[in-house]
């Protein structure tokens, strides 16, 4: 039997009733939202800067118990505006409230800033849900303004549509997540139809964040109930530990004063103070790959050296004077003052990761009177986006691509205690592929290469300088080359004759190809004397057709104690064979042939005695 409502918006609940099913969903979307803000795991904790992104796409305007589902967002950003923690810094971007069919509408409202909330909330009066939903973008976007990949993060979306711009949000959430320091997208799904949400809470999940389904009351109560509880728990703190009373001497590691033990493995030698006119020191006992805590026994009483090294960081080194009392329980705290960087780079400003591996060199920032700056740390065919620990100070990195050593990068950076940042390098380059044939419809070639990349300037002296050199590379073969305009210059390695030159352009972030025809064409001497075959070994010289002033031909190329059946490639053009016999000079010959690209031909040389 079918129930007959009484109103004429279709709805079978009284107006009173409809307005305060849509207030309850919108307490409840409010709670969502400050579960996320406020909740120990998110990233907004202690000032934390945080983006909310609000769906205003096309499918905002439909309504629940006659209320639009923007206006329920709406309220719901007003009551977190009212209870929102001093300090934190939250910003607001859209998206689909501009223009119909549009995936690039996407605007930031406001900017993540303290004391923002007066402009948020007229930013959301102005909202009218009209266009498409491109969420996984708007993501994106609000992870670049929150400069997620050198510091901490937070966004949260609200969005009752699934992504419809192309953008997968399962391999954004997990490309976010790689490349971010600590970042997170909380994702509150609200009424979605079933099936609709398998990308929001594939996104959460990539970015170790929270999703929450606002379908309907009962079950946006029962999640957020649960989210509510999880954030108005206080996070337990841990027990101090009691230091165990063992005559001995316990040494500890600590990253940064005032924080946790170090979980990893360490090595510790302590040793005898400086003795002799050569102050060596002599090590009394040693341990490796240990954890935190270590006792050592049996140690004579007197003064020591300690030196503490983290066992996969060996550039992390602290050393200090000790002294060790006779039976007694001692503990030696070492604070190492180290912090994390994550060096990301690529080939140009903003883009994709590059894939090769790059090495780095961390120097002291300040040079000596020489030049030269004290290394404090190097690791080698590294890939992007790698974690090392680094002491605390100012440092100077030098970066250089492993496979491609003359591409190079230099920053400053900052390390604090027990800080963790990333810092992005920017290579300036672009990736091209040389490919190399004899003729204009002929096939790649197959032998081997070289490649000379030069500046276009010249000098005082008319010389140029040397960017790269590629010797015996294949056809086909791919090359890192700086950004600028280049002059190329080719040679056929075992055919040093057939050479070519020209300008190439290279753009940040590029992936070319450039073919390169070598016009030239392969010939085999066949030679005889007095027109029988020989065995005998050869001088044969290839000359230029044409004479100078002087009436001398110039040499193109020569085979000193050849064969006959000798086989090489010339440029096109036309030329003279010289030939003699190695051991009886006298018989000789001469032959005029001409070259075309892509030949393939004997020449024949006949020698007589003259």
């Amino acid at each position: 039997m079918f129930r007959t409502c009484r109103y004429a918006s279709g709805d079978c609940a009284s107006p009173a009733r409809r307005r305060s099913n849509s207030l309850a969903k919108a307490a409840l979307l409010s709670a969502a939202m400050a579960a996320f803000l406020f909740s120990p795991h998110s990233s907004t904790q202690a000032a934390e800067r945080v983006i909310l992104v609000l769906d205003s796409s096309g499918s905002m305007a439909g309504k629940i118990n006659g209320v639009p589902k923007i206006d329920i967002a709406r309220n719901a950003v007003r009551d977190v505006l009212k209870t929102l923690q001093p300090g934190t810094e939250l910003g607001l971007m859209a998206y689909g409230h501009r223009r119909k069919d549009d995936c690039s509408d996407i605007e930031t409202l406001a900017e993540a800033a303290p004391s923002n909330q007066s402009r948020i909330r007229s930013a959301i009066n102005a909202l009218r849900p009209i266009g498409k939903t491109p969420l996984g973008e708007s993501v994106k976007q609000a992870a670049k303004k929150l400069n997620f990949t050198e510091q901490k993060a937070t966004v949260i979306l609200i969005s009752d549509g699934k992504e419809n711009c192309g953008v997968d949000p399962c391999a954004l959430g997990a490309s976010l997540k790689k490349q971010g320091i600590d970042f997170k997208a909380h994702v509150i799904g609200f009424s979605l139809r079933q099936g609709d949400d398998a990308g929001l809470q594939c996104l959460a999940r990539n970015t170790g964040g929270m999703y929450v389904a606002a379908k309907d009351a009962p079950s946006l109560k029962k999640a957020l109930t649960k989210t509510v509880k999880h954030a108005a728990a206080p996070k337990p703190q841990p027990k101090p530990k009691k230091l165990a009373v063992v005559a001995g001497y316990k040494v500890r590691v600590f990253a940064k004063a005032g924080g946790s033990e170090w979980s990893g493995q360490i090595g510790v030698s302590i040793f005898t103070p400086p003795s002799g006119l050569d102050g060596k020191r002599k090590k009394v006992s040693s341990v490796w790959r240990k954890k935190s805590g270590y006792v050592f026994k049996g140690l004579k009483e007197g003064n020591y050296l300690l030196e503490v090294v983290l066992a996969d960081h060996t550039h992390i080194k602290h050393r200090r004077d000790i002294k060790i009392s006779k039976n007694a329980a001692q503990v030696e705290d070492v604070v190492l003052n180290i912090g994390q960087v994550r060096f990301d780079y690529s080939l140009k400003e903003g883009g994709a990761p590059y894939k090769g591996q790059a090495g780095w060199t961390v120097l002291e920032p300040k040079a000596d009177f020489n030049g030269k700056r004290s290394k404090i740390a190097g690791f080698w065919r590294k890939k992007s986006g790698q974690v090392f620990w680094l002491p605390a100070g100012k440092w100077l990195v030098n970066g250089v691509l492993a496979d491609a050593t003359y591409m190079k990068v230099r920053k400053e950076i900052e390390v604090s205690a027990g800080g963790a940042k990333g810092h992005f390098f920017n290579f300036n380059g672009g990736e091209v592929r040389f490919d190399a044939k004899l003729s204009e419809e002929g096939k790649v070639f197959p032998g081997q290469l070289g490649w000379t990349i030069l500046s276009t300037k010249t000098d005082f002296n008319g010389n140029r300088s040397k960017i790269a050199n590629f010797w015996r590379a294949r056809s086909g073969r791919i090359f890192v080359l700086p950004t600028g305009t280049w002059l190329l210059r080719g040679e056929l390695a075992d055919h040093r004759q057939v050479k070519l030159s020209t300008k190439i352009t290279i753009e940040p972030g590029s992936q070319e190809r450039h073919d390169f025809n070598f016009n030239a064409g392969t010939i085999r001497f066949d030679v005889t004397v007095a027109g029988q075959k020989t065995t005998d070994q050869l001088g044969l010289n290839v000359l230029t057709e044409k004479q100078d002033l002087a009436g001398k031909r110039g040499k193109v190329a020569g085979f000193w104690r050849s064969r006959s059946g000798h086989i090489t490639i010339l440029p096109t053009g036309k030329y003279v064979l010289t030939g003699e016999l190695a051991d009886r000079r006298t018989t000789r010959g001469e032959v005029l042939f001409n070259v075309a690209a892509g030949d393939q031909k004997p020449v024949t040389l006949d020698l007589t005695k003259k």
